[in-house]
């Protein structure tokens, strides 16, 4: 039987994902999750994130790291979020409604590598580097930094060691 004009679109096949947020910027509106497990293994690579999928969720932002579970689909540009189903509220989120404030700290820029998106600072004098995403330094106003400057930022340790979670906006 042919399909008229008036039937609504068939669904598109949709893929159960199982991740965490590898990245998401606000000001790009998207990011990234990593697959950990999915219902179909044709799915490989990163899954692309909008944030109109944030909003459906009731959310507008995704921390790295923030685990998610949520249905893809194959499109032109790759596999995208169409509809999340579960994922951890944003930190800063949660924190706010316990009342909490971040504790900042300065620490100083190592390098930082703009078309890779990421960079290193370090605290004081310690000789560990601390992982800083672009993500981060743009959405407290740095588009440009130079080795040497003093930021303020808020510092966890995650699974890959510690990482820049905010970066206070230029004051």
């Amino acid at each position: 039987m042919a399909r008229s004009e008036s039937d609504p679109p068939a669904a598109e096949p949709v893929v159960r994902v199982i991740g965490h947020v590898k990245w998401f910027d606000t000001v790009k509106g998207y990011g990234f999750i990593v697959a950990e497990s999915a219902s179909d293994a044709s799915l490989t690579g990163d899954v692309m994130i909008h944030i109109s999928c944030l909003r459906d969720y009731g959310e507008t932002v995704a921390d790295e790291g923030a685990k998610i579970v949520c249905d893809a689909a194959l499109r032109p540009r790759g596999w995208q979020t169409v509809h999340i189903i579960e994922m951890e509220r944003p930190r800063a989120a949660v924190a706010k409604e316990r009342g909490e404030r971040p504790d900042y700290e300065t620490v100083t820029l190592k390098w930082f590598n703009k078309a890779r998106g990421y960079g290193f600072v370090r605290r004081g004098t310690d000789e560990i580097d601390i992982f800083v995403h672009a993500v981060a330094l743009r959405k407290a106003g740095y588009d440009e930094v130079e080795p040497g400057t003093l930021i303020e930022v808020v510092i966890e340790s995650g699974a890959k060691g510690d990482h820049v979670l905010s970066v206070r906006a230029k004051r």
